[in-house]
């Protein structure tokens, strides 16, 4: 099976609390209406950002208009981040959020491939590794479209936390504090999305 997790960016040259220190420095000037400050919390975010939006609504157009909402979402609301929370955190909640309101009013979702950001311009399909043999790639996109597929049918609860759990890297504590959830209610919903993955998975690739 393809590895579809995402890993997270991670400032270089910088422990976590002097990070932590800059990015509440950015958030408060964002707040003061600062756009050079705006721009470059986006260029730090963007990432992060289209990667949660396309992971759960599996379109890319979606996935960049949410993409805009979360950024309009963080301007508006920059004031009320509360420093005790990583700034990270409090942006995968919006995005999780906007993400989730576009999926309940637009159920439209066709496309099959998982897509990952790899520059802050350019959105890039996740292709089958390079094989000898052309039904060795074959057999890796179908492989690919089932995962989705599975992902895809999900309860909307399940689908989440997988997404943030395996796709985004996140800690069964730090999805907790996104969905603003219980630590023990965190691992659970992980545990059972698992299990429904896991046997979604096996009825579709045995069909290949």
């Amino acid at each position: 099976m393809c590895n579809y997790q995402v890993c997270r960016p991670e400032a270089s040259g910088e422990n976590t609390g002097q990070r932590e220190m800059n990015e509440q420095k950015l958030i408060r000037k964002v707040a003061e209406g600062d756009q050079e400050a705006f721009r470059e919390l986006i260029q730090a975010n963007r990432n992060l950002v289209i990667n949660v939006c396309y992971s759960l609504l599996n379109n890319r157009e979606q996935a960049e208009e949410a993409a805009q909402d979360v950024f309009l979402q963080i301007f508006k609301k920059a004031g009320e981040f509360k420093e005790r929370s990583k700034l990270s955190t409090w942006i995968y909640r919006i995005a999780v959020n906007q993400a989730i309101n576009a999926r309940r009013r637009d159920r439209r979702f066709k496309k099959k491939e998982f897509i990952r950001q790899e520059s802050p311009d350019d959105l890039i399909s996740l292709k089958a590794p390079r094989a000898d043999w052309p039904d060795s790639q074959l057999e890796a996109g179908e492989i690919r479209t089932a995962v989705q597929n599975a992902l895809d049918s999900l309860p909307e609860k399940q689908r989440t936390v997988i997404v943030l759990h395996k796709m985004e890297g996140l800690t069964s504590k730090e999805i907790a504090q996104i969905l603003n959830i219980s630590l023990s209610s965190a691992e659970a919903r992980i545990h059972r999305a698992k299990i429904s993955l896991k046997k979604k998975l096996s009825r579709l690739l045995s069909g290949l």
